[in-house]
């Protein structure tokens, strides 16, 4: 079956069930202005915009829409690829999907682009409206880097999302696993808490991440400090990191489901 096949099979289901629950499609659009209100309120009670600035170098308003869509991208790819087989498990279709002819690469990749595209269309409702009000018309074509930018870095979320998915759901109980590591995720990817501002420990994990090399890009852009070479050095790292870790995304699915069927897919 070829990709854009299984592809087009993705978009039908994905946004089958997105406009059969119409609550979930609301709250996509929300979600980006209930988060960075909600951190608003809590930074402004507690804390200073002045030290914000100094320490980021970005408004807080502008910040936080931005690593809220970010987080929406990233998301879009973590939780679509690690949550699919549980959701293929307790729906039944397993055994079917395991039994398919259909490349598995191509099927992980394909996963997680028609929620992708779903979340570019939510950054024009939420990332384009902010930055147009503070930076004028200059905010509509910044909009749309970061909203590419974001998009980029959810593709390369894809492969390392497959190894965790693979290792994970060989594990017992893995939905528990899974509720650990996400927020793990969303720490070390940088969107809330910059690379710059990380422990040592927390920069080194942070560095495995190839998307997190797309969110550090995209907060220098919105500090004026990037320049040719460091975007090129930025996205040549997280691209190489993206290869790399295809094969083992590979073979992490493979063996995941080798493990399964020797047990027969049993449903607990």
């Amino acid at each position: 079956m070829w990709f854009i096949e299984i592809l087009r099979v993705e978009y039908k289901l994905v946004y089958a069930e997105m406009f059969r629950r119409k609550s979930m499609l609301v709250m996509m659009f929300l979600y980006p202005y209930v988060l960075t209100g909600f951190t608003l309120f809590i930074g402004y009670s507690f804390g200073s915009k002045q030290v914000f600035v100094e320490k980021t170098g970005v408004a807080p308003e502008v910040f936080m829409i931005t690593a809220s869509f970010i987080m929406l991208s990233m998301l879009a790819s973590i939780d679509d690829m690690i949550w699919k087989p549980l959701m293929d498990l307790w729906h039944g279709t397993l055994p079917y999907i395991i039994a398919s002819p259909v490349n598995r690469i191509m099927l992980y990749a394909a996963i997680p682009i028609p929620r992708l595209t779903a979340v570019m269309i939510i950054g024009s409702t939420s990332v384009i409206p902010v930055y147009t009000l503070y930076y004028g018309l200059n905010g509509f074509p910044t909009s749309l880097i970061v909203i590419g930018l974001a998009s980029l870095g959810a593709i390369f979320m894809i492969t390392p999302a497959m190894v965790v998915t693979g290792i994970v759901n060989t594990m017992g109980e893995s939905w528990r696993v899974i509720n650990v590591i996400r927020p793990i995720f969303m720490i070390l990817l940088g969107a809330y808490y910059p690379r710059i501002l990380m422990p040592l420990a927390g920069l080194i994990a942070s560095y495995t991440l190839p998307s997190s090399y797309v969110v550090e890009l995209i907060q220098a852009f919105l500090r004026n400090v990037t320049n040719t070479s460091n975007v090129l050095s930025l996205i040549g790292v997280a691209t190489a990191l993206f290869v790399i870790y295809a094969p083992g995304g590979s073979r992490s699915i493979l063996l995941w489901e080798k493990k399964k069927v020797k047990e027969g897919v049993k449903y607990d």
